[in-house]
This record gives structure tokens, sequence and C-alpha cells, in this order.
């Protein structure tokens, strides 16, 4: 399902805004990781990799959103929370944490996921061979060569499940959201679990994605105020999480400074954009809303 092309030529606007802005905001990464005043390490690598992965996904869901595909660029949207939530969890980490860390990230959860999939691995081999596919056997057999990929059975199932949850999107952003002594608090940051939660509907085929796709379809002269307005959201979250996430990793590497002016401008810039379109599609509920006001 595609918005409307009246929706795109009136969103033009908001990407050519998007564009700009996450540019700058994208440089201010860059400066951080690549002017950082020290040398290197595991754990500002495991940072800028993470980040660098939620701009790649950044940039597919703009792709998406530019063809009118604002569903899966919703579910593409899923996978950047994921990565920022994963910076995050490291960002905040007192020190005295975060060696453990990067051995659960780099060690520990590969570990589990190698012989998770040797186990699923092996049931496809096995459709394979008997249906005389030689190259898939092949393929998949190697994924049980224990000379490449580590096939020890890591701890008991309470430890697996333990770790899995503590690098889970849900068991980062509970984490951060509540008071601990391993890692900072981030207030509010349980907000994303309705934005994260409806992009997951949309990836599992839910019954709520259902819903979703009939609201949609079922709008009146109010489908492209929506539309637009839905553009907006997206991409002031990748927006506003991108600058987030580098300014955390900024005070967990370098100091406790402040978000830098040149960002506050050009987050503000972007929010003006967007302010008349989402005012305008929440003027256009106010008669809905109303019903149920007292």
């Amino acid at each position: 399902m595609k918005i409307s092309e009246d929706s795109l030529v009136k969103c033009e606007p908001i990407f050519q805004c998007f564009v700009h802005e996450m540019g700058i905001v994208n440089d201010f990464g860059k400066d951080i990781f690549f002017t950082i005043g020290v040398k290197p390490s595991l754990y500002s690598e495991t940072m800028r990799v993470l980040n660098h992965y939620a701009s790649d996904r950044a940039r597919s869901a703009y792709c998406m959103l530019v063809n009118g595909m604002v569903w899966d660029a919703e579910i593409i949207v899923r996978s950047f929370y994921e990565a920022v939530a994963k910076s995050l969890f490291l960002a905040t980490a007192i020190q005295e944490r975060r060696e453990a860390l990067l051995e659960e990230y780099w060690e520990v959860l590969p570990a589990i996921f190698d012989h998770e999939g040797a186990d699923r691995a092996e049931i496809a081999e096995k459709l394979a061979r008997r249906h005389g596919n030689k190259d898939d056997e092949r393929v998949l057999a190697h994924l049980r060569n224990s000379t490449i990929f580590n096939l020890d059975r890591v701890g008991n199932r309470k430890f697996r499940s333990e770790v899995k949850q503590r690098w889970s999107f849900s068991g980062i952003v509970s984490l951060l959201s509540g008071s601990n002594k391993s890692h900072n608090r981030i207030a509010f940051i349980d907000t994303l679990f309705h934005g994260y939660g409806m992009s997951s509907h949309l990836l599992h085929a839910s019954p709520k994605a259902m819903d979703l796709m009939e609201d949609r379809v079922t709008r009146g002269s109010d489908l492209k105020l929506l539309e637009v307005s839905h553009v907006t959201r997206i991409l002031s979250d990748i927006l506003h999480l991108s600058a987030f996430s580098f300014h955390q990793v900024q005070i967990a590497t370098i100091a406790k400074l402040p978000l830098p002016s040149v960002i506050k401008e050009s987050l503000e810039r972007f929010s003006e954009i967007v302010r008349p379109f989402r005012e305008e599609f929440a003027r256009s509920q106010d008669g809905f809303y109303g019903k149920y006001e007292s």
C-alpha cells in the first residue's frame, strides 16, 4: 500500500529539509568517532558500527518514504530502533560494566546464535539432501562446521535467555528507563515502546497490522493529511534519535558536554517545517476526539 502522489508532492519540502538536517547530524557523529582525541577502542568502535548500521537503516527507510511505501519504512525503522537502543545501552553503561557488555555482544551472543543457527541449519540440510540439492546441502552443512563456528552450548537455558533478553530492545529500554547502578537512566526512553510496538505489528503481520491497513483504506477527506503526518512522524523519530544517540556517545567517550547548538538548531528547523502539517492533521481529528471528551 502506497500513499498518494498528491501526498508525496506535499511531502517534498519535508524530504528536502530532512536530507539537509540529517547530513548535519551525521557529520556530528563522524566528528565524534574520527576526532575522538583518543585511540579508538573496542568500546568506541562498537558504538560506531551500531550507529553506522542505524544510519544505513535510516537511509533505507527514507528511500521507502520517497517512494510512498510508508508501511515498509515502518518495518525498517524497527531495526533502526534496535541499533540505537544497543548503542545507548553501551553509551550509558558505567565504566566498570563496559568490558563485560562488550564480551557479551561480541563473544557470548555470537556463540549462542551460532549454536541455534546450526540446529536450524541441520533441519534444512536434511531437506536439501532429500531433494538431492547438493549445493544447498553443502552450504547448510558448513553452518555446522565447528572449526569456524562456536558450536559449544553456552551456559544453561536460563543463562542464554537472560543474555538475549538483556540485549533485546524491550530489555534495554526497560533497564534504561528505571533506576539501576550499572547504567545512567534515560528519562522517558520507554516512550519508544509505542513506535517500536506499532512497527513490530507490521513486521509480524499481526491482526493489529490488519487494523491499521483497514483504517487507512477507510479514511475520508483526512486521508492525505494523515499520510503526510505519518511521514513526518517517521522522519522526526529518525532525526531526533540519531542526534540523541550520537550525543550519548559523545558523553560516554569524550566528556559530559551539552548538545551542540548546531544540532539543536538543526532539530528546531525540522520541527518548524513539519509543525504546520502535523497541526493541520490534528485539527482534522478534533471532531472525532470530541465525541469521546467530556
